[in-house]
């Protein structure tokens, strides 16, 4: 068996772990506190990979169901980001992205380039995935280093600029989250949720908190989740109400979502029960060095996916997307995998709208309209690079893409950049401009991402 099927078997609840022992014997934890941070962080993980892995088994046959009532028929299908991830280290950039992605983090932190030490390494497949594919693009591995590295350089950026707004927000104290297919949305996210405060939006509350003082017990996540589930169900099964079995289903679909909004709210106590020694420990180094930084630990986004404003954002967009699919004249690539990977997607949107489901999915909805375009563009690129890995394509594909990953615009500049010498260095002066805005106008960045700094915590920033 090879290092990449290794890694991949074991997957993020056992490798994360893993690492996160090691990282903290190198902080000076003791073993046994070290194990323990470790073992609590793998149950959490766990948790959350056996809440997302129902959720997901329980939603998916009716999305798909949805998929074929729209009687479309596309040529570029979606494989879902687990293709991706396989595509990613199976390819010349490969598991090589991780020694070196450390090592970045590890220079960005010395030099101040960054505030996250981002110990999410089965993540890091994101940035070899962004390398595959520049390799792809341009024939060379060289290049696709240099994406690998841009990549995680913005990455690490995005993830500082949105820290306190998403740990306030998420109640993750000491946590960024570094996901390239969540951050990468900020930038627009704070834009277009500015437009929407100023032609008025903002004044239409539909956060949870509202909903449940407004609406008492209808207002709950659970009572929304099960609205949300059900509506899913009856659109993916209208044609078929006469049955004994769409009922069943569309009724698991109800109880089953409106379950995963109640339980997943309750893991992140485990997992901070773990991460705290370490972050503790990191701040004793930090003091003994009399140096008055905060180093914050990066995280999946799967913390968040399931969130209430969220998850509830992430379902109605879901049949909003087959819509587009459908009716958007450019489009070519057809949903199917990754229409429940849509929380990901919204995860680090919520912080900046504060929960607001309305501003969510009007945020989601605009950017999946020029999604389709730039996956409909990078689908060949995708199936050029699956092929030199090895995949083989469906009988009734003409090209395989991952929806996730796909609709990214930030792959698609960073694949073209690096075509040539001229655009890298812009590439790199954006980055210098991105880095100066967050140390010397950081009120105001913060500010755009949601978070109210007061007056006790202007000092410390």
């Amino acid at each position: 068996m090879s290092i990449n099927e290794i890694f991949n078997t074991l997957g993020s609840s056992i490798i994360l772990p893993l690492f996160i022992f090691i990282f903290a014997l190198f902080l000076r934890v003791k073993v046994g506190k070290a194990f323990r941070s470790a073992l609590m962080i793998g149950i959490a993980l766990l948790l959350i990979g056996i809440l997302v892995g129902f959720f997901t088994n329980q939603i998916t046959p009716s999305v798909n169901d949805m998929v074929k009532n729209s009687n479309v028929h596309l040529p570029y299908i979606d494989v879902g980001w687990g293709a991706a991830a396989a595509i990613a280290f199976a390819s010349k950039v490969g598991l090589l992205v991780i020694p070196f992605a450390i090592g970045v983090n590890l220079i960005a932190l010395v030099l101040r380039l960054t505030d996250t030490l981002n110990i999410d390494v089965w993540n890091y497949w994101h940035y070899a995935f962004v390398g595959a594919l520049t390799a792809a693009f341009t024939g060379s591995i060289w290049l696709g280093f240099l994406a690998a590295l841009i990549a995680e350089l913005f990455s690490l950026f995005l993830a500082d600029w949105m820290q306190p707004s998403a740990a306030k927000y998420y109640g993750y104290e000491g946590i960024s989250f570094t996901t390239i297919s969540s951050v990468e949305y900020i930038p627009y996210a704070v834009a277009v949720n500015w437009i929407l405060d100023k032609i008025g939006i903002g004044k239409i509350h539909l956060e949870p908190k509202v909903l449940k003082e407004r609406l008492q017990f209808f207002g709950e996540p659970a009572f929304i989740g099960l609205v949300i589930g059900l509506a899913i169900g009856l659109i993916a099964y209208w044609h078929s109400l006469n049955t004994f079995q769409s009922w069943v289903t569309i009724l698991l679909d109800g109880i089953g979502t409106a379950a995963f909004v109640q339980i997943f709210p309750h893991i992140p106590a485990l997992l901070m029960e773990g991460l705290i020694p370490i972050s503790n420990s990191l701040k004793e180094t930090l003091s003994k060095r009399k140096s008055k930084r905060n180093i914050y630990l990066g995280m999946d986004t799967a913390l968040c996916v399931g969130e209430a404003s969220t998850l509830t954002s992430s379902l109605i967009l879901i049949p909003i997307a087959i819509f587009l699919m459908v009716v958007l004249p450019y489009n070519k690539f057809l949903w199917i995998a990754d229409l429940t990977s849509f929380p990901w997607f919204i995860a680090l949107i919520t912080p900046i709208t504060q929960g607001n489901i309305l501003k969510n999915v009007i945020i989601g909805a605009s950017y999946l309209a020029i999604g389709d375009l730039i996956i409909t563009k990078l689908t060949p690129l995708f199936t050029q690079a699956a092929i030199s890995a090895g995949s083989k394509l469906p009988s009734e594909a003409v090209g395989i893409g991952a929806g996730s990953e796909g609709i990214s615009y930030f792959h698609w500049l960073i694949y073209h950049a690096i075509a040539h010498p001229l655009t890298i260095v812009l590439v790199f002066l954006v980055y210098g401009i991105c880095i100066w805005a967050l140390k010397h106008r950081r009120n105001a960045m913060y500010r755009a991402t949601g978070y109210i700094v007061n007056s006790s915590e202007s000092n410390q920033l």
